[in-house]
């Protein structure tokens, strides 16, 4: 299967999933050649995630939906000691710019999280983003081990799920995270793990995410 079809799959299947936005992998950012990447991925989540009924609604379909799973797809642009990317987590669009090292990289980002409100009610969209610093020890030219601070505004989906036929999204909502994680990279391949905690309420998080480079041109800097 070539690139495009990879891409094509990859998209459809970020099409099916939940608008749940999190924090990047520290990983990848750190993992851009000088050129042109793209990155395809997903994450897998445990802990206290908000999938609950809406307080004083108990009655009715509607809950908190932020998902137990998602895919991740970036596009980055990456000259000496800095990245830009365009990256796509389940339907949450968002942009991130920063600076890396051999040993040391920082990256901010921020999104906007997609309204898919039913039925003409007015939109209400959110903003999402953060900023994470990155250490990393380069084990080999190709294997790398690193760990990960973060501090986030992250959201998910407000759903009404009537039980029968289908599941319609109302609208997002957000809440702030600080946390920690650890990596392997191998070439274009990163395994990462993450913790989070949620600021003001005592719900805990744990992420498990895969990802994997193509690198799709590169750019050579004579000194």
């Amino acid at each position: 299967m070539n690139r495009l079809a990879y891409f094509v799959v990859l998209l459809v299947a970020a099409m099916l999933a939940g608008c749940s936005n999190h924090p990047p992998s520290a990983a990848q950012f750190m993992n851009a050649r000088n050129g042109i990447n793209f990155v395809v991925g997903g994450a897998v989540r445990t802990g206290d995630l908000d999938n609950r009924k809406i307080p004083g609604r108990d009655d009715e379909s509607v809950s908190y939906e932020e998902g137990y799973w998602n895919t991740d797809l970036a596009l980055s642009f990456a000259v000496p000691y800095a990245v830009v990317s365009l990256d796509l987590e389940d339907y949450t669009y968002r942009t991130i710019l920063g600076g890396r090292s051999q040993y040391f990289g920082v990256q901010g980002w921020y999104g906007i999280a997609i309204d898919e409100r039913r039925n003409g009610a007015s939109s209400r969209m959110r903003h999402v983003g953060g900023v994470m610093l990155v250490e990393q020890y380069p084990v080999s030219e190709n294997f790398k081990v690193g760990i990960s601070e973060h501090i986030s505004r992250n959201s998910y989906m407000v759903v009404d799920d009537p039980g029968c036929c289908s599941i319609n999204t109302l609208y997002p909502e957000v809440y702030p995270e600080f946390g920690a994680g650890a990596y392997v990279m191998y070439k274009g391949f990163s395994a990462e793990f993450r913790y989070g905690r949620e600021i003001g309420v005592p719900n805990n998080r744990f992420y498990f995410q895969l990802n994997y480079a193509f690198f799709l041109k590169e750019w050579n800097y004579s000194k």
